[in-house]
């Protein structure tokens, strides 16, 4: 008989034994198809409280141990033909809510990941604020950077988290404003998603 998983600060609904959190580590590692660290998926668990912290650790451990799971040089795990196996035999035994919250959870932790290697927000103090600094890098030469000055490192965070949410927005509105050629960028429209929820 399965034990009862560690269920504190787990919101009511997720998965609640040892075996079902095993198969909710397979079905996402699967669903994202490429490596992931420890780190990366225990936030996207934790984060909408979909398993415990202890429970998680418990579940990598015994992951690793039956070969379900693969780790790299870079300290990012995989899943093995028999993880792959694992997930696509028993996701179906997950709660679809449960399954669709820690994808999109990992997804948009992946997504912040990418845009914070492909652009840069530089926060600099001076005498009487800060600067912000907002660079959209590319192979050679950066497309875009962009200073500005704020008077709080709160009000400095809130742009950097925008600009990280949808670069392309940012860049689209500063080329439509300083070339007067809006029809080029197409509508200015901000994404929905918010990475930092």
């Amino acid at each position: 008989m399965d034990h009862q998983a560690f269920t504190q600060g787990v919101r009511p609904g997720s998965v609640t034994t040892g075996h079902e959190i095993i198969i909710l580590i397979c079905y996402l590692m699967r669903e994202i198809g490429r490596p992931v660290t420890y780190e990366q998926l225990s936030q996207a668990l934790m984060s909408q409280q979909l398993v415990n912290y202890f429970e998680f650790a418990d579940a990598m451990s015994s992951l690793e141990k039956s070969g379900h799971i693969l780790a790299d040089g870079e300290h990012r795990w995989s899943l093995s033909p028999l993880g792959e196996q694992t997930a696509a035999t028993f996701q179906s035994t997950l709660p679809l809510a449960v399954r669709e919250r820690a994808v999109g959870s990992l997804e948009k932790i992946l997504t912040l990941l990418k845009r914070q290697q492909e652009n840069q927000v530089f926060i600099e103090k001076r005498e009487d604020g800060y600067t912000v600094t907002l660079t959209i890098t590319d192979i050679g030469s950066d497309l875009l950077s962009v200073s500005i000055f704020m008077p709080t490192r709160e009000e400095c965070e809130a742009i950097r988290r925008r600009f990280l949410n949808d670069p392309t927005y940012v860049y689209k509105g500063v080329f439509a404003l300083l070339t007067g050629d809006t029809a080029t960028v197409g509508d200015l429209l901000p994404s929905k998603e918010d990475l930092f929820e």
